[in-house]
């Protein structure tokens, strides 16, 4: 019991320290964006059971990430038993953290503070864990569940004479955490692209390859999947649109490329990789194992990125057989559905 009352009284402490109350909270101006925990919402009770129903190991790892010193299970019994109340949050209220979703992985974001044109609707849930009562919100617009306060719980297991003892602070972590990769995670992609391509082609009226030049429109999708938070591999299926065959050659004006090949982060927004392929696909006389190698960033804050592409291909060509002769270069931009 003592080791109890010494935990209720330094989180007391901890929320009206001036350690705390220093803090700089990050300005919120809107809820259900890219980071939203649930895309749809939940409106009614119904809505909101469900979403903790279904969605156990999403709501534990918030809290876990978070720091929560409270029970997990204790939350989810509150909200499964109806213990809810609907309220709405004014301009200005401030949370020790809100959950977000961010690149797939569930994270708690520590001191946020709503900063729109008006108050939101949110469900409140006050559980009581350890003789702390943590007053919980869940904005019906996105379900980031978020922590408002923790306060003594003064019913009459825990009232009990106060014991002195040194602050704690566990209101919210110290600073925001690197959010880890997402292992299960596939993410889908589609992208658009324009260059050039060099190769040695066969032409009839010579009977042999000539090297032959045309300009290369394309569009692609794949899939990437990451194995680590600076790794990942990916595979693509690309058609290509061939402008600009001299006439008489016997290569395919409209072709399929496949490749697959590993992706790294050079930084947060910027990324390099390469991998294998094969050229022509769908045309055996004329398929080419290819090498190639990638790299491209972000745009802006999106999940939009940029990309420049350099390829070679094999080539049993006698005349033309080097890398300049059987070469793709091109330029594009690709778009991660998240």
């Amino acid at each position: 019991m003592i080791q109890v009352l010494t935990t209720s009284f330094g989180l007391v402490l901890a929320l009206s320290s001036p350690v705390v109350s220093a803090q700089e909270y990050k300005k919120l101006t809107r809820l259900g964006t890219s980071e939203a925990v649930c895309s749809t919402g939940v409106q009614t009770l119904a809505e909101l059971q469900a979403f903790f129903a279904d969605n156990p190991n999403v709501v534990r790892k918030i809290l876990a990430d978070s720091g929560w010193s409270g029970s997990a299970d204790d939350l989810m019994a509150a909200v499964a038993a109806g213990e809810v109340t609907e309220t709405t949050y004014p301009v200005g209220s401030k949370f020790a953290w809100m959950g977000a979703k961010v690149k797939g992985d569930y994270v708690a974001k520590p001191y946020r503070e709503w900063a729109g044109s008006q108050s939101f609707p949110a469900f409140q849930i006050d559980v009581s864990t350890d003789c702390q009562v943590y007053q919980v919100a869940v904005p019906k617009e996105c379900c980031n569940i978020s922590l408002v306060s923790v306060q003594p719980d003064t019913s009459t297991e825990c009232v009990a004479p106060p014991v002195v003892a040194e602050p704690v602070q566990e209101v919210a972590p110290v600073a925001e955490k690197e959010p880890t990769a997402d292992l299960l995670a596939l993410i889908p992609f589609v992208g658009l692209f324009i260059g050039t391509e060099t190769r040695a082609r066969y032409e009839p009226a010579w009977d042999m390859d000539m090297k032959d030049s045309s300009g290369v429109v394309g569009f692609r999708a794949g899939l990437i999947k990451p194995l680590s938070m600076k790794t990942a591999i990916m595979a693509q299926l690309s058609y290509v649109d061939r402008d600009g065959i001299n006439q008489g050659n016997v290569y395919p004006e409209e072709t399929f490329f496949l490749d697959v090949g590993v992706e790294r982060k050079l930084s947060e927004r910027a990324f390099i990789g390469g991998g294998i392929g094969a050229a022509n696909i769908d045309e055996s006389d004329y398929r080419d194992a290819s090498l190639f190698g990638i790299v491209g960033g972000d745009i802006g804050k999106s999940d939009l990125q940029w990309f420049l592409e350099g390829r070679v291909f094999d080539s049993d060509s006698p005349n033309h057989g080097s890398i300049s002769d059987n070469k793709m270069f091109s330029a594009g931009v690709r778009y991660l559905i998240k």
